[in-house]
């Protein structure tokens, strides 16, 4: 004769078991939450990079800065390049502004000429920097020229004189320049 016996022990596995599925579910749910809180911050992080970092990364790379003309309408001839940018940079995205403190003021004078513009007559070196050839856009590692037209400064007549350089989305230069006492034609000015 059989002797039968009543047994739980398939129930308590059955419970486990249903247990063990529920934290696994719980589990997978959060783990899924804090995996898309993680890409969500990772990627605003991301994008508030990518408008921070100028796209041009540009300077301008000085090489030549010099008086070309003096009387009533003074002019500067520069040689410069942008080394350090990635790709072709439009002319608009460069400007300048020249401010120059004139002679002689008096106690408690603060006067201040600035003559400003952008590089839309500047040429390759093959042309004149005023009116042949101007360059629409200024390539890597390329010496362009041109002639600043003061209207506003007069050289001849100036203590001292600084020449802003900006690169739109890029650096800005400043360069005090060399005037001295008896500016002439050709005068360095760096």
């Amino acid at each position: 004769m059989q002797h039968r016996t009543k047994s739980e022990n398939a129930e308590v596995g059955s419970s486990a078991m249903i247990i063990f599925i529920a934290l696994i579910l719980a589990s997978s749910i959060i783990s899924a939450l804090i995996i898309g809180v993680g890409e969500s911050v990772f990627t605003r992080t991301k994008s508030g990079a990518q408008q921070n970092i100028p796209t041009f990364k540009g300077i301008t790379n000085v090489v030549v800065l010099e008086i070309s003309n003096l009387g009533a309408t003074d002019e500067i001839h520069i040689v410069f390049e942008l080394p350090y940018v990635e790709a072709s940079v439009p002319e608009e995205s460069l400007a300048w502004v020249l401010m120059c403190v004139p002679q002689n003021q008096g106690a408690g004078q603060n006067t201040i000429y600035f003559d400003e513009g952008n590089f839309q007559f500047a040429t390759t070196l093959d042309g004149n920097g005023l009116t042949d050839l101007p360059v629409v856009e200024f390539e890597p590692g390329v010496d362009y020229r041109m002639i600043i037209q003061l209207d506003n400064c007069d050289i001849e007549n100036v203590d001292e004189a600084t020449l802003v350089l900006m690169v739109d989305r890029g650096r800005t230069q400043e360069l005090q320049l060399n005037i001295g006492s008896a500016p002439y034609i050709g005068q360095d000015l760096i």
